[in-house]
């Protein structure tokens, strides 16, 4: 199934299955903005409150950090060539999260199962190709870089997708295997990236908290970092909707996943206290505060060499709750 459309003069590509079905904006960073299940229409993504911007209209002034929120519909997105707070590199800024996640994809192949898209980069010497495919119940994404410079770069390299209710909730359950756990230092004070714990435990302002499960809204947030994984697999079970979301991708180039826990602990911009989903992201790098702490707390730049080409995969499989893909 395929259907083509506009929300808020932007185009639109929806490709469903007899499971799923997924919205994705190719002059917008390709990012998918929804993905349901087909049967009853439960929405898995969070999507924030004030939407896609429209095109075209006036934008305020801002920093970086405000200015990505000021666009950002939620979704699934991809993180290239910087993710988290913008640093520049060779004169340019490279933005909030990389540039990748606003550039205009231009569609190359379009089936009822498959889209095909790809981008040239203007703050990089980079090409990106991403091609998003759908195959009962579940949804790929694969994207390849190529550096097209003449000089080795160092990026940062990953795809977030953002959960929200009904999905996200006091009754869902995280699991991610094995793995070794860093808070973000800048949230938690007192703590350091080398306070490393077993998951699902890491450090909260007043305890040890298990990130396995999930508070109510209006709670603490979370961020941290996995590392050490035994397997590059994610799971959200929630039973009360009897739905279960399983992520699979490449351990070459994302060998990392970011947790990120908005859990209506932002009294101020963007969610002002009403913010509530989990965001986790398959990346090649962290912490997420942009490539040159990535560089130095974490040595964890990934460098694409010039001339090359790296390629990334995740896949999302939705089934449910109790099953594990």
């Amino acid at each position: 199934m395929v259907e083509q459309f506009a929300v808020r003069g932007w185009p639109v590509v929806r490709l469903g299955s007899s499971s799923l079905t997924f919205d994705v904006l190719p002059e917008f960073g390709a990012a998918i903005t929804s993905l349901r299940r087909t049967a009853d229409g439960l929405e898995l993504l969070h999507q924030t409150p004030w939407g896609l911007p429209t095109r075209g209209i006036p934008q305020l002034s801002a920093t970086a950090e405000v200015q990505r929120y000021d666009v950002d519909p939620g979704g699934w997105q991809s993180i290239f060539p910087n993710g988290g707070d913008t640093v520049t590199v060779e004169g340019a800024d490279q933005g909030f999260d990389g540039e990748a996640r606003i550039s205009p994809f231009d569609i190359e192949e379009l089936t009822d199962t498959q889209i095909r898209m790809s981008t040239r980069l203007r703050r990089s010497p980079v090409e990106m190709t991403k091609i998003i495919t759908i195959a009962d119940d579940t949804v790929t994404v694969a994207e390849t870089v190529r550096n097209v410079g003449v000089d080795d770069r160092d990026v940062m390299w990953g795809s977030t997708v953002q959960f929200g209710p009904p999905l996200i909730g006091k009754d869902a359950e995280v699991e991610c295997g094995t793995a070794l756990v860093h808070p973000d230092a800048t949230i938690l004070y007192d703590s350091d990236y080398d306070d490393v714990m077993p998951w699902p435990r890491t450090p909260g302002r007043s305890s040890v908290i298990n990130l396995r499960y999930l508070p109510e809204p209006g709670s603490e947030n979370r961020m941290a970092y996995l590392t050490d994984l035994a397997e590059t697999r994610a799971t959200i079970t929630n039973r009360l909707i009897d739905c279960s979301v399983n992520l699979d991708w490449d351990a070459d180039p994302w060998p990392y996943l970011w947790y990120n826990l908005e859990a209506g602990g932002t009294d101020g911009h963007p969610w002002f206290g009403t913010g509530y989903f989990l965001a986790l992201t398959p990346s090649s790098s962290w912490p997420a505060h942009g490539l040159h702490d990535a560089r130095r707390i974490s040595a964890s730049a990934l460098r694409l060499p010039a001339g090359g080409e790296l390629t990334a995969r995740l896949s999302l499989q939705v089934g449910p709750a109790g099953s594990n893909g």
